[in-house]
């Protein structure tokens, strides 16, 4: 059995972190995907335009994702019951096929880093690009 998992990321241009809750790493996504048999099956939901909640058997945790909009995005595309793999922080969400699967890594409030700028760019290009920013 093949497992399609992809992430949603607009803000690949403004951030390149692979932290909890930016850009989830091919690596962890795949590591996430083979142990989905420790998932726990999570109600997702977006307070306040800028918190992910997740809810299950009582239990109601708030995350944190530079780009939250991607999870409502995908919230409005397959559904907001998601599955929570704790050891890997992912977050996985159903797409519109029942193969396809976005997958997000969230930060609690205390382990939370923000955005780390891209490499500027270096040659002519770049520094015409530097000067510009």
């Amino acid at each position: 059995m093949i497992l399609v998992a992809r992430s949603i990321v607009r803000t690949a241009v403004t951030c390149r972190s692979y932290h909890d809750g930016h850009h989830v790493h091919h690596i962890r996504a795949r590591h996430a995907l083979a142990d989905r048999d420790l998932a726990v099956h999570v109600l997702v939901e977006i307070v306040d335009g800028k918190t992910v909640q997740l809810s299950w058997d009582g239990n109601r945790v708030e995350f944190q994702h530079h780009d939250v909009d991607a999870i409502a995005q995908a919230l409005d595309l397959g559904g907001d019951i998601g599955e929570w793999i704790p050891r890997w922080r992912v977050l996985v969400l159903p797409g519109r096929e029942p193969e396809d699967r976005t997958v997000f890594t969230l930060s609690d409030s205390e382990h939370w880093s923000d955005c780390t700028s891209p490499k500027p760019e270096t040659g002519p290009i770049g520094q015409v690009l530097n000067a510009l920013v």
